[in-house]
Protein backbone atom coordinates (compact mmCIF):
# COMPACT_ATOMS: atom_id res chain seq x y z
CA UNK A 1 0.00 0.00 0.00
CA UNK A 2 0.86 3.30 -0.51
CA UNK A 3 -0.38 7.01 -0.42
CA UNK A 4 0.39 10.52 -1.77
CA UNK A 5 -0.97 13.83 -0.91
CA UNK A 6 -2.27 16.14 -3.99
CA UNK A 7 -4.21 19.36 -4.56
CA UNK A 8 -6.94 19.38 -7.39
CA UNK A 9 -5.06 21.80 -9.96
CA UNK A 10 -6.74 23.67 -12.39
CA UNK A 11 -6.05 21.04 -15.87
CA UNK A 12 -7.82 18.67 -13.27
CA UNK A 13 -11.34 20.19 -13.11
CA UNK A 14 -14.28 21.14 -16.10
CA UNK A 15 -16.10 24.60 -15.96
CA UNK A 16 -17.72 23.94 -12.47
CA UNK A 17 -14.75 23.10 -10.93
CA UNK A 18 -15.44 19.88 -9.92
CA UNK A 19 -12.75 17.30 -10.64
CA UNK A 20 -12.98 15.49 -14.11
CA UNK A 21 -12.81 11.43 -14.28
CA UNK A 22 -9.81 11.62 -16.59
CA UNK A 23 -7.94 13.33 -13.81
CA UNK A 24 -8.56 10.26 -11.54
CA UNK A 25 -7.41 8.00 -13.69
CA UNK A 26 -4.17 10.43 -14.02
CA UNK A 27 -3.04 10.58 -10.29
CA UNK A 28 -4.08 6.89 -10.40
CA UNK A 29 -1.04 6.18 -12.93
CA UNK A 30 1.05 8.47 -11.53
CA UNK A 31 0.85 6.87 -8.26
CA UNK A 32 1.73 3.33 -10.03
CA UNK A 33 4.83 5.00 -11.77
CA UNK A 34 5.47 6.30 -8.13
CA UNK A 35 4.97 2.67 -6.80
CA UNK A 36 7.30 1.41 -8.98
CA UNK A 37 9.77 3.94 -9.09
CA UNK A 38 9.91 3.45 -4.77
CA UNK A 39 10.66 -0.64 -5.76
CA UNK A 40 13.61 -0.12 -8.36
CA UNK A 41 11.44 0.37 -11.36
CA UNK A 42 11.94 4.04 -12.68
CA UNK A 43 10.93 5.03 -16.40
CA UNK A 44 14.26 5.00 -17.71
CA UNK A 45 14.83 1.23 -15.95
CA UNK A 46 11.52 0.19 -17.87
CA UNK A 47 12.16 2.02 -20.34
CA UNK A 48 15.91 -0.69 -21.13
CA UNK A 49 14.08 -3.21 -20.35
CA UNK A 50 11.85 -2.22 -23.20
CA UNK A 51 8.76 -2.76 -20.87
CA UNK A 52 5.72 -0.09 -21.34
CA UNK A 53 2.56 0.22 -19.56
CA UNK A 54 -0.79 -0.48 -21.25
CA UNK A 55 -4.01 0.32 -20.19
CA UNK A 56 -6.68 -1.66 -20.12
CA UNK A 57 -10.19 -1.80 -17.82
CA UNK A 58 -10.91 0.60 -15.89
CA UNK A 59 -14.02 1.30 -13.15
CA UNK A 60 -14.49 4.97 -11.75
CA UNK A 61 -17.07 4.85 -8.53
CA UNK A 62 -17.55 8.79 -7.52
CA UNK A 63 -18.94 9.05 -3.83
CA UNK A 64 -18.56 12.99 -3.99
CA UNK A 65 -16.75 15.60 -6.02
CA UNK A 66 -13.35 17.07 -5.49
CA UNK A 67 -13.07 20.50 -6.10
CA UNK A 68 -10.76 22.94 -7.33
CA UNK A 69 -7.78 23.40 -5.11
CA UNK A 70 -9.40 21.50 -2.71
CA UNK A 71 -6.24 18.73 -0.68
CA UNK A 72 -6.65 15.18 -1.19
CA UNK A 73 -4.62 12.09 -1.00
CA UNK A 74 -4.42 8.69 -2.99
CA UNK A 75 -4.07 5.26 -1.46
CA UNK A 76 -3.42 2.56 -3.65
CA UNK A 77 -5.23 -0.09 -1.67
CA UNK A 78 -4.07 -3.19 -3.71
CA UNK A 79 -1.88 -4.07 -6.49
CA UNK A 80 -1.10 -7.23 -7.90
CA UNK A 81 1.92 -7.32 -10.66
CA UNK A 82 2.23 -10.42 -12.84
CA UNK A 83 1.18 -10.78 -16.27
CA UNK A 84 -1.29 -7.96 -15.66
CA UNK A 85 -1.08 -5.25 -12.86
CA UNK A 86 -4.38 -4.70 -11.24
CA UNK A 87 -4.44 -1.67 -8.81
CA UNK A 88 -7.40 -0.37 -6.86
CA UNK A 89 -6.98 3.33 -5.66
CA UNK A 90 -9.14 5.06 -3.24
CA UNK A 91 -8.96 8.89 -3.02
CA UNK A 92 -9.86 10.47 0.53
CA UNK A 93 -10.40 14.44 0.85
CA UNK A 94 -8.87 16.45 3.61
CA UNK A 95 -11.74 15.08 5.96
CA UNK A 96 -10.32 11.70 5.42
CA UNK A 97 -13.85 10.80 3.52
CA UNK A 98 -13.48 8.51 0.27
CA UNK A 99 -14.48 10.79 -2.39
CA UNK A 100 -13.82 7.87 -5.64
CA UNK A 101 -12.21 4.34 -6.14
CA UNK A 102 -10.50 3.66 -9.28
CA UNK A 103 -10.21 -0.07 -10.28
CA UNK A 104 -8.28 -0.55 -13.40
CA UNK A 105 -5.82 -3.13 -15.20
CA UNK A 106 -2.91 -2.58 -16.78
CA UNK A 107 -0.58 -5.07 -18.52
CA UNK A 108 3.18 -4.95 -19.68
CA UNK A 109 3.90 -4.10 -22.70
CA UNK A 110 7.46 -5.00 -24.77
CA UNK A 111 8.07 -2.15 -27.41
CA UNK A 112 10.62 -4.07 -29.44
CA UNK A 113 7.75 -6.75 -30.06
CA UNK A 114 4.72 -4.44 -30.06
CA UNK A 115 2.62 -6.54 -28.26
CA UNK A 116 1.53 -7.67 -24.74
CA UNK A 117 4.35 -9.43 -22.55
CA UNK A 118 3.40 -11.40 -19.81
CA UNK A 119 6.19 -11.12 -17.58
CA UNK A 120 8.37 -13.30 -14.98
CA UNK A 121 7.35 -12.03 -11.59
CA UNK A 122 10.56 -12.50 -10.13
CA UNK A 123 11.24 -9.51 -12.99
CA UNK A 124 9.01 -7.24 -10.91
CA UNK A 125 9.74 -8.61 -7.17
Amino acid sequence: MICKNYTVAGEDVDDFMVMEDSAYISYTLRLLYHFLFANGFSKEKLKMLHLDLHEGNQVLVKHQNLMFTESFFVEMKHCYIGGKINIKSCFFNSKNQCCAEVTKEIAWFDSIRKEVSFINSKMVN
